[in-house]
């Protein structure tokens, strides 16, 4: 597996922030192309701006200047502390997560890197919602960085891993290629992490009439079978070199993940996104997009295989 272009989307006007020197770094390990990324969004209000002896192609011309003058600046500044990648620039108009989801298919990009962090909620809506339209709708990995962690060097890597059903069998070994390679260019250690609980104890009890000792039974064995599952994934690793923890979290995942992740100061969780509903586990988009305001580390979330974008339909 390999990583060699990257795409990293910057709003007009966006500084080039810390956050994102943990992708640069990788990049640069990797002697990636990386290509600097900005969309001018087109407004409703600019087809009546003629009204006003304004010309909307003067307008969106001298942005584009605009924003060509800054991704160039980045590039001069970065391309000495990065030395093996190869910098390029574009610039384009249109809604952003659609431009990026075309422009990642057009430059054949493996990765998204994608600074979704706002300070304020004004400032939130655009790119905050452009980061979950990736989430839901990119066919390309989207790494979602945290610009508020000071360290480049990825330490402690947390692959989210559903083991519900076997519908996910390819997706889980999608994520642990992954995080193998982010774990092994790091010298990382690796957590495995399932997220678990009985959902039907309810059912259980009110239906069945099972009493305490036999949904502690039924947990067990499903608790064991769910462990299982995760020894499997992990059988064509059994010699890797890189560190590995196996990890059951009993409890909600929305709530007990975020929990885990941040006190255990991960760098980086590398999951899975997909719509379902009424499932156990964590590999869900709906959990996904949750985890971004709870966490304190980057995340890349990936795509079932097959998965076509509807925005390249």
């Amino acid at each position: 597996m390999t990583y060699r272009r990257l795409l990293i989307p910057l709003a007009p006007k966006q500084p080039l922030g810390s956050g994102f020197h943990q992708a640069l770094h990788f990049a640069n390990q990797e002697k990636a192309r990386v290509t600097l990324f900005a969309v001018i969004e087109k407004l409703a209000e600019m087809q009546d701006l003629s009204r006003y002896s304004v010309s909307t192609l003067n307008l969106l011309d001298n942005a584009t200047s605009q924003c060509e003058r800054e991704l160039k600046e980045h590039i001069e500044t970065l391309s000495p502390e990065y030395p093996d990648i190869e910098f390029d620039a574009v610039v384009t108009t249109g809604i952003p997560y659609i431009e990026i989801i075309k422009g990642a298919e057009k430059t054949g990009s493996d990765l998204i890197v994608i600074d979704a962090h706002r300070d304020h909620k004004e400032t939130a809506c655009q790119w905050g919602t452009s980061t979950r339209h990736l989430m839901r709708e990119s066919n390309i990995p989207l790494w979602t960085i945290n610009p508020l962690r000071e360290s480049q060097q990825i330490k402690k890597v947390v692959a989210a891993i559903d083991v519900t059903g076997t519908d996910l069998t390819e997706l889980n070994e999608k994520i642990l290629q992954h995080a193998f390679k982010f774990a092994n260019m790091n010298q990382a250690t690796l957590y495995l992490c399932h997220a678990w609980r009985l959902e039907s104890e309810g059912y259980l009890r009110e239906w069945n009439r099972c009493d305490d000792l036999e949904i502690a039974v039924i947990a067990k064995k499903l608790r064991e079978d769910r462990a299982s599952r995760l020894e499997a994934l992990m059988e064509p690793y059994a010699d890797s070199k890189t560190s590995v923890e196996i990890t059951m979290l009993e409890g909600d995942a929305k709530k007990i993940l975020p929990d885990y992740i941040n006190s255990h100061d991960i760098d980086l969780v590398i999951m899975g996104t997909v719509c379902r509903t009424g499932i156990a586990g964590f590999v869900m988009g709906n959990t996904a997009e949750y985890m971004l305001d709870k966490i304190q580390c980057s995340v890349i979330t990936l795509k079932p295989e097959g998965f076509k974008s509807p925005v390249l339909e």
